[in-house]
C-alpha cells in the first residue's frame, strides 16, 4: 500500500521535472527481515565491529544489531561505544549475546573527530583479536548492512585479489564507495572497513591527534586521510601526494566496493537520497570510487593520462 501510494506521488512530481525518480523502503525492525545468508559448508570466524556512539532514535543502532544477530549469525557482534551511554539499553544490548566496549572519551576531538574514531574502533578491534577471529568488518552505529551475503562477498573480495607483493600487509583493506572519493589522495572512507584481523588493527594503531601535528602536510587534512596514509606508511609505501601515487595505493593496498553491493543504509545526511554525489553533469572532484572504477584502475592504471583528467575538473572539496 505504502509502495503504491509514494509511486503516485512520484508520478505527480516527475512529469515536469527533466529528471527520473527511483525510490527504495527498506524495514526498519529486524523482525521484518526474512532475508537469510547462503548456507555453507564452513566460513572464517569473522567479527563485526560496530563504533561510535549509540543511536537511540527509532532504535536504530539496536535494531542494527537484531539485523546483525538474524542474517550474519556465524558472527561476532562487538558495540564499542562510550562510557557515558544509558546503562539500561547497554543491558538490553548485552542481553542479546551481544559483547559490548565501553570507552572513555579521548580529551581533545582531533581534526574531523579523528580521534573519536581512532579510540572506539581500536578498542572494539582490540576485543575482537582476543575473539581470535581472522576477519573484521569495521562500521559505526549510525549505519546498517541489510544485505544478507555481504560477509561472503567481501570474504571473497579480499582472497581473490591479494595486495600487491612487497608490503606488510596480509590482504586488501576493503571500503565501500561511499564517501572515497575518486580526486582526494588517499582518501579510502573510513566508514566500513573489512579486512584481515591484524591488518585492520593496524589501520587505526597510530597517535592520537592532539595538536594538528599528525595533519602536517597532509592534503587535505580530514581523517580519512589520515588513516590511510598512516596505514600506506606503516605497510611500506613512500607517498609521494599525487594522484597517480593515491590510485596506485587503490591498485596495491585497497579495495572499493559498491555501497549497493552491501544495501548500505547511513541514517544521517541526506538519507533519503539514494545516491548522495551521483551527477550527470560536468566531472567534479567529490566523484566516488565505484567497483567499475576501482577495477577500472586495477586493470588499466598505466595506460590512463591523468593530466587530461585532472584538467577541467571542478573543485568542490578540499
Amino acid at each position: 500500500m505504502i509502495k503504491k501510494w509514494f509511486k503516485k506521488l512520484l508520478d505527480l512530481l516527475e512529469k515536469p521535472l527533466p529528471y527520473f525518480f527511483t525510490f527504495s523502503l527498506r524495514p526498519k525492525k529486524a523482525e521484518k527481515i526474512g532475508v537469510v545468508p547462503d548456507d555453507l559448508v564452513s566460513f572464517p570466524k569473522l567479527a563485526i565491529v560496530i563504533q561510535g556512539p549509540i543511536i537511540y532514535d527509532q532504535d536504530f543502532t539496536f535494531e542494527t544489531i537484531q539485523l546483525y544477530k538474524k542474517i550474519f549469525p556465524n558472527a561476532k557482534i562487538i558495540l564499542s561505544t562510550w562510557n557515558y551511554e544509558q546503562s539500561t539499553y547497554l543491558q538490553k544490548i548485552k542481553d542479546k549475546l551481544v559483547d559490548v566496549v565501553l570507552s572513555q572519551p579521548p580529551e581533545r576531538a582531533g581534526v574531523s573527530y579523528v580521534n573519536y574514531q581512532i579510540v572506539s574502533s581500536l578498542a572494539g578491534i582490540c576485543r575482537a583479536k582476543e575473539l581470535g577471529v581472522e576477519y573484521i568488518l569495521k562500521t559505526r552505529t549510525d549505519q546498517r548492512i541489510y544485505h544478507p551475503g555481504a560477509l561472503e562477498f567481501l570474504v571473497n573480495i579480499v582472497e581473490k585479489f591479494l595486495p600487491a607483493n612487497g608490503y606488510k600487509q596480509n590482504k586488501r583493506i576493503v571500503g565501500t564507495s561511499l564517501n572515497t572519493f575518486k580526486f582526494r589522495n588517499y582518501g579510502l572512507s573510513d566508514m566500513n572497513l573489512f579486512g584481515q584481523v591484524d591488518d585492520i588493527l593496524k589501520y587505526f594503531s597510530l597517535p592520537l591527534d592532539n595538536d594538528g601535528s599528525g595533519f602536517l602536510n597532509l592534503h587535505p587534512a580530514v581523517s580519512e586521510v589520515y588513516l590511510s596514509s598512516n596505514f600506506l606508511r606503516s605497510v611500506g609505501k613512500d607517498l609521494k601526494w599525487t594522484l597517480y601515487d593515491s590510485w596506485e595505493a587503490f591498485r596495491d593496498n585497497f579495495c572499493v566496493v559498491d555501497e549497493q553491493s552491501l544495501d548500505l543504509y547511513w541514517y544521517k545526511y541526506s538519507r533519503m537520497k539514494e545516491y548522495r554525489y551521483r551527477r550527470y553533469q560536468k566531472r567534479r572532484n567529490d566523484e566516488p570510487i565505484t567497483f567499475a572504477d576501482w577495477f577500472s584502475i586495477f586493470s588499466n592504471l598505466n595506460r590512463k593520462n591523468l593530466s587530461t583528467i585532472e584538467k577541467d575538473l571542478i573543485r568542490v572539496i578540499p
